[in-house]
Protein backbone atom coordinates (compact mmCIF):
# COMPACT_ATOMS: atom_id res chain seq x y z
CA UNK A 1 0.00 0.00 0.00
CA UNK A 2 1.14 3.35 -0.63
CA UNK A 3 2.41 5.64 1.81
CA UNK A 4 0.26 8.41 0.44
CA UNK A 5 -2.97 5.99 0.88
CA UNK A 6 -2.08 5.54 4.99
CA UNK A 7 -4.73 6.41 7.96
CA UNK A 8 -3.78 9.98 9.25
CA UNK A 9 -3.31 9.38 12.66
CA UNK A 10 -5.43 11.37 15.34
CA UNK A 11 -4.55 14.82 16.86
CA UNK A 12 -3.99 14.71 19.88
CA UNK A 13 -6.20 16.59 22.53
CA UNK A 14 -4.57 19.82 23.09
CA UNK A 15 -2.71 20.00 27.08
CA UNK A 16 -4.85 21.41 29.50
CA UNK A 17 -4.00 25.19 31.16
CA UNK A 18 -0.50 25.23 32.43
CA UNK A 19 -1.81 27.84 35.57
CA UNK A 20 -4.55 27.72 38.14
CA UNK A 21 -6.08 31.08 37.28
CA UNK A 22 -6.05 29.90 33.09
CA UNK A 23 -7.73 26.12 34.59
CA UNK A 24 -10.27 27.88 36.60
CA UNK A 25 -11.12 30.57 33.56
CA UNK A 26 -11.15 27.11 30.94
CA UNK A 27 -13.93 25.87 33.16
CA UNK A 28 -15.73 28.99 33.64
CA UNK A 29 -16.18 29.63 29.72
CA UNK A 30 -16.82 26.19 29.04
CA UNK A 31 -19.50 26.05 31.03
CA UNK A 32 -21.02 30.00 29.53
CA UNK A 33 -20.63 31.17 32.89
CA UNK A 34 -19.78 34.97 33.62
CA UNK A 35 -17.48 35.68 36.99
CA UNK A 36 -20.55 37.83 38.14
CA UNK A 37 -23.27 34.94 38.03
CA UNK A 38 -21.06 32.80 40.00
CA UNK A 39 -20.05 35.37 42.31
CA UNK A 40 -24.06 36.11 43.10
CA UNK A 41 -24.64 32.38 43.23
CA UNK A 42 -21.29 31.52 45.83
CA UNK A 43 -21.58 34.62 47.66
CA UNK A 44 -17.59 35.71 47.04
CA UNK A 45 -17.05 38.71 45.64
CA UNK A 46 -16.48 39.37 41.90
CA UNK A 47 -12.87 40.73 42.34
CA UNK A 48 -12.03 37.84 44.62
CA UNK A 49 -12.88 35.45 41.79
CA UNK A 50 -10.88 37.25 39.01
CA UNK A 51 -7.94 37.43 41.60
CA UNK A 52 -8.48 33.40 41.09
CA UNK A 53 -8.60 33.63 37.66
CA UNK A 54 -5.58 36.16 37.49
CA UNK A 55 -3.43 34.12 39.89
CA UNK A 56 -2.96 37.20 42.14
CA UNK A 57 -3.27 35.14 45.51
CA UNK A 58 -1.92 38.20 47.61
CA UNK A 59 -4.62 39.94 47.12
CA UNK A 60 -7.08 38.23 48.48
CA UNK A 61 -6.07 37.31 51.87
CA UNK A 62 -4.34 34.60 54.34
CA UNK A 63 -3.84 31.20 53.03
CA UNK A 64 -6.95 29.53 54.64
CA UNK A 65 -8.82 31.87 53.02
CA UNK A 66 -7.94 31.60 49.50
CA UNK A 67 -7.74 27.73 49.57
CA UNK A 68 -11.40 28.34 51.03
CA UNK A 69 -12.85 30.21 48.01
CA UNK A 70 -10.64 27.88 45.78
CA UNK A 71 -12.58 24.63 47.00
CA UNK A 72 -16.07 26.51 46.82
CA UNK A 73 -15.09 27.66 43.11
CA UNK A 74 -13.53 24.14 41.89
CA UNK A 75 -16.40 22.53 43.19
CA UNK A 76 -18.78 24.74 41.11
CA UNK A 77 -17.12 24.06 37.90
CA UNK A 78 -16.88 20.57 38.67
CA UNK A 79 -12.86 20.19 38.85
CA UNK A 80 -10.69 18.49 40.71
CA UNK A 81 -10.32 20.12 43.72
CA UNK A 82 -7.11 18.37 45.71
CA UNK A 83 -5.98 19.05 41.84
CA UNK A 84 -6.26 22.93 41.66
CA UNK A 85 -4.54 22.24 45.63
CA UNK A 86 -1.60 21.02 44.15
CA UNK A 87 -1.62 23.88 41.41
CA UNK A 88 -1.68 26.40 44.11
CA UNK A 89 0.62 25.15 46.07
CA UNK A 90 3.02 25.05 43.08
CA UNK A 91 2.52 28.64 42.14
CA UNK A 92 2.01 30.17 45.59
CA UNK A 93 4.90 32.60 47.60
CA UNK A 94 2.82 32.82 50.28
CA UNK A 95 3.99 31.73 53.57
CA UNK A 96 1.21 29.89 55.66
CA UNK A 97 0.67 32.11 59.19
CA UNK A 98 2.71 31.46 61.81
CA UNK A 99 2.02 32.75 65.57
CA UNK A 100 5.35 34.16 66.85
CA UNK A 101 6.17 34.66 70.16
CA UNK A 102 6.47 38.74 70.56
CA UNK A 103 9.74 40.13 71.56
CA UNK A 104 10.39 43.24 73.44
CA UNK A 105 11.82 45.94 70.87
CA UNK A 106 14.64 48.05 72.01
CA UNK A 107 13.74 52.04 71.64
CA UNK A 108 17.07 52.84 71.80
CA UNK A 109 20.72 51.64 71.57
CA UNK A 110 22.32 51.74 74.74
CA UNK A 111 25.14 53.32 73.66
CA UNK A 112 23.30 55.78 72.02
CA UNK A 113 21.51 56.79 74.91
CA UNK A 114 24.54 56.94 76.77
CA UNK A 115 25.74 59.91 74.41
CA UNK A 116 22.66 61.82 75.05
CA UNK A 117 23.26 62.02 78.91
CA UNK A 118 26.77 62.98 78.30
CA UNK A 119 25.91 65.42 76.01
CA UNK A 120 23.23 66.80 78.55
CA UNK A 121 25.76 66.91 81.19
CA UNK A 122 27.86 68.99 79.04
CA UNK A 123 25.31 71.63 78.28
CA UNK A 124 24.54 71.64 81.88
CA UNK A 125 27.67 72.57 83.02
CA UNK A 126 27.89 75.09 80.01
CA UNK A 127 24.66 76.81 81.14
CA UNK A 128 26.61 77.02 84.28
CA UNK A 129 29.53 78.40 83.85
CA UNK A 130 27.23 81.42 81.70
CA UNK A 131 25.33 82.10 84.66
CA UNK A 132 28.20 82.32 86.98
CA UNK A 133 29.90 84.71 84.03
CA UNK A 134 26.97 86.98 83.99
CA UNK A 135 26.43 86.97 87.72
CA UNK A 136 30.41 88.55 87.88
CA UNK A 137 29.90 91.40 85.99
CA UNK A 138 31.23 89.27 82.89
CA UNK A 139 34.41 88.66 83.78
CA UNK A 140 35.92 84.83 85.26
CA UNK A 141 38.38 86.79 87.00
CA UNK A 142 36.35 87.71 90.11
CA UNK A 143 35.03 84.81 90.40
CA UNK A 144 38.33 82.85 90.57
CA UNK A 145 40.24 85.11 92.87
CA UNK A 146 37.97 84.82 95.65
CA UNK A 147 38.69 82.26 97.89
CA UNK A 148 36.78 78.99 97.81
CA UNK A 149 36.25 78.56 101.22
CA UNK A 150 34.62 82.01 102.25
CA UNK A 151 31.85 81.99 102.36
CA UNK A 152 29.67 85.05 100.82
CA UNK A 153 28.87 87.62 102.97
CA UNK A 154 25.20 88.02 103.78
CA UNK A 155 23.21 90.87 103.04
CA UNK A 156 21.78 92.46 105.68
CA UNK A 157 17.79 92.15 106.06
CA UNK A 158 15.86 94.69 104.86
CA UNK A 159 14.35 96.91 107.11
CA UNK A 160 10.79 95.95 108.70
CA UNK A 161 8.31 98.62 109.13
CA UNK A 162 7.69 98.80 112.41
CA UNK A 163 3.31 98.86 112.72
CA UNK A 164 2.23 102.61 114.00
CA UNK A 165 0.73 101.93 117.25
CA UNK A 166 -2.41 103.03 117.80
CA UNK A 167 -4.76 103.91 121.41
CA UNK A 168 -7.60 101.90 121.76
CA UNK A 169 -10.19 103.94 120.73
CA UNK A 170 -8.27 104.27 117.64
CA UNK A 171 -9.03 100.68 117.32
CA UNK A 172 -12.63 100.72 117.33
CA UNK A 173 -14.00 100.01 114.05
CA UNK A 174 -15.98 103.25 112.58
CA UNK A 175 -19.27 102.37 110.88
CA UNK A 176 -19.97 101.51 107.02
CA UNK A 177 -21.87 104.65 105.42
CA UNK A 178 -25.16 103.73 104.03
CA UNK A 179 -24.48 99.50 105.87
CA UNK A 180 -28.14 99.63 107.01
CA UNK A 181 -29.53 99.52 110.80
CA UNK A 182 -27.33 97.96 113.48
CA UNK A 183 -28.31 95.01 114.99
CA UNK A 184 -28.26 95.16 118.50
CA UNK A 185 -27.01 91.99 120.64
CA UNK A 186 -29.59 90.36 122.94
CA UNK A 187 -29.61 91.17 126.30
CA UNK A 188 -27.95 88.78 128.86
CA UNK A 189 -31.11 88.54 130.79
CA UNK A 190 -33.13 87.60 127.96
CA UNK A 191 -35.09 84.37 128.32
CA UNK A 192 -34.12 81.28 125.87
CA UNK A 193 -37.66 81.65 123.58
CA UNK A 194 -36.41 85.25 122.31
CA UNK A 195 -32.53 84.18 121.53
CA UNK A 196 -31.55 83.06 118.28
CA UNK A 197 -32.40 79.41 117.40
CA UNK A 198 -29.52 77.50 116.19
CA UNK A 199 -29.49 74.84 113.61
CA UNK A 200 -28.28 71.80 115.87
CA UNK A 201 -26.43 70.11 112.75
CA UNK A 202 -24.41 67.40 115.01
CA UNK A 203 -27.61 65.32 115.91
CA UNK A 204 -29.12 64.62 112.23
CA UNK A 205 -27.44 61.78 110.54
CA UNK A 206 -25.37 62.01 107.27
CA UNK A 207 -27.06 62.43 104.42
CA UNK A 208 -24.69 60.53 102.43
CA UNK A 209 -25.02 57.55 104.67
CA UNK A 210 -28.58 57.48 104.82
CA UNK A 211 -29.51 57.22 101.23
CA UNK A 212 -28.93 53.42 100.10
CA UNK A 213 -27.99 49.79 101.56
CA UNK A 214 -23.73 49.52 101.59
CA UNK A 215 -23.08 48.06 97.99
CA UNK A 216 -20.60 45.11 98.47
CA UNK A 217 -17.47 44.45 96.44
CA UNK A 218 -18.28 43.13 92.55
CA UNK A 219 -18.13 39.46 92.41
CA UNK A 220 -15.66 37.94 90.36
CA UNK A 221 -15.88 37.98 86.24
CA UNK A 222 -17.35 34.83 85.33
CA UNK A 223 -15.23 32.81 82.93
CA UNK A 224 -15.92 29.09 81.36
CA UNK A 225 -14.21 26.79 78.44
CA UNK A 226 -14.35 26.35 74.77
CA UNK A 227 -13.51 23.79 73.28
CA UNK A 228 -12.59 23.55 69.90
CA UNK A 229 -11.79 20.05 67.68
CA UNK A 230 -10.67 20.24 63.81
CA UNK A 231 -11.21 18.07 61.75
CA UNK A 232 -9.58 19.69 58.88
CA UNK A 233 -7.22 22.33 58.21
CA UNK A 234 -9.13 25.83 59.85
CA UNK A 235 -8.25 28.80 60.76
CA UNK A 236 -9.99 29.99 63.55
CA UNK A 237 -9.93 33.46 65.92
CA UNK A 238 -11.47 33.83 69.35
CA UNK A 239 -11.60 36.88 71.56
CA UNK A 240 -13.77 36.97 74.52
CA UNK A 241 -15.42 39.97 76.49
CA UNK A 242 -12.31 41.70 77.80
CA UNK A 243 -10.70 42.20 74.28
CA UNK A 244 -8.08 39.48 75.08
CA UNK A 245 -7.81 37.35 71.97
CA UNK A 246 -7.84 33.61 73.21
CA UNK A 247 -6.88 31.64 69.88
CA UNK A 248 -5.47 33.01 66.25
CA UNK A 249 -4.12 31.14 63.75
CA UNK A 250 -4.29 28.05 61.14
CA UNK A 251 -4.99 24.68 62.90
CA UNK A 252 -4.28 21.42 61.58
CA UNK A 253 -6.58 18.71 60.93
CA UNK A 254 -6.96 16.54 64.31
CA UNK A 255 -5.98 19.30 66.35
CA UNK A 256 -7.99 19.68 70.21
CA UNK A 257 -7.88 22.92 71.75
CA UNK A 258 -9.33 24.43 74.99
CA UNK A 259 -9.12 27.88 76.02
CA UNK A 260 -10.76 29.93 78.55
CA UNK A 261 -11.91 34.00 78.39
CA UNK A 262 -15.10 35.65 80.10
CA UNK A 263 -18.52 36.15 77.61
CA UNK A 264 -19.76 36.96 75.31
CA UNK A 265 -16.97 35.44 72.50
CA UNK A 266 -16.52 36.81 69.23
CA UNK A 267 -15.66 33.99 66.84
CA UNK A 268 -14.52 33.55 63.61
CA UNK A 269 -14.12 29.77 61.95
CA UNK A 270 -12.45 29.88 58.23
CA UNK A 271 -13.43 26.22 57.56
CA UNK A 272 -16.52 26.41 59.67
CA UNK A 273 -18.03 22.84 58.68
CA UNK A 274 -14.92 21.06 59.48
CA UNK A 275 -14.86 22.30 63.72
CA UNK A 276 -16.75 21.03 66.61
CA UNK A 277 -17.54 23.61 69.22
CA UNK A 278 -18.03 22.87 72.79
CA UNK A 279 -18.99 25.61 74.85
CA UNK A 280 -18.99 24.90 78.82
CA UNK A 281 -19.62 21.26 78.43
CA UNK A 282 -22.19 21.83 76.26
CA UNK A 283 -22.24 20.81 72.48
CA UNK A 284 -22.66 24.32 70.63
CA UNK A 285 -24.03 24.04 66.57
CA UNK A 286 -22.01 26.27 64.69
CA UNK A 287 -24.93 28.70 62.95
CA UNK A 288 -25.39 28.49 59.29
CA UNK A 289 -26.98 31.75 59.03
CA UNK A 290 -24.45 35.26 58.01
CA UNK A 291 -21.98 32.81 56.08
CA UNK A 292 -19.88 33.82 53.43
CA UNK A 293 -19.03 30.60 51.81
CA UNK A 294 -17.72 28.49 54.73
CA UNK A 295 -16.52 31.63 56.45
CA UNK A 296 -18.53 32.09 59.89
CA UNK A 297 -18.63 34.41 62.02
CA UNK A 298 -21.20 34.60 65.16
CA UNK A 299 -20.83 34.77 68.73
CA UNK A 300 -21.20 33.35 71.81
CA UNK A 301 -22.70 34.01 74.99
CA UNK A 302 -23.33 32.04 78.18
CA UNK A 303 -26.91 33.93 78.65
CA UNK A 304 -28.23 31.62 75.28
CA UNK A 305 -27.12 28.32 76.61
Amino acid sequence: MDDSEQPSEPKAPPPPPATLGERLRAARLAQDFTVEQLSTELRIEAKQLHALEENRFEQIGVPVFIKGYLKQYGTRLGLNVPDLLALYYKQTTLAEVQIQPSRTIKLRDERQITAWAVAAIVLLLVIVGLGVWWWNGGSFGAALSAPSTAAPAAEPPPAVAQPERVTPSEQRPQPLEDAGPAIEPPAPDAPPSELPAVADVTEGPDDGATEGPDDGPAGPAVTIPLELTFDAESWAEITDARGERLLFGLNAAGRNVTVRGEPPFAIVLGNADSVRLVVDGEPYTIPRRGRQGNLARFSVDIAEE
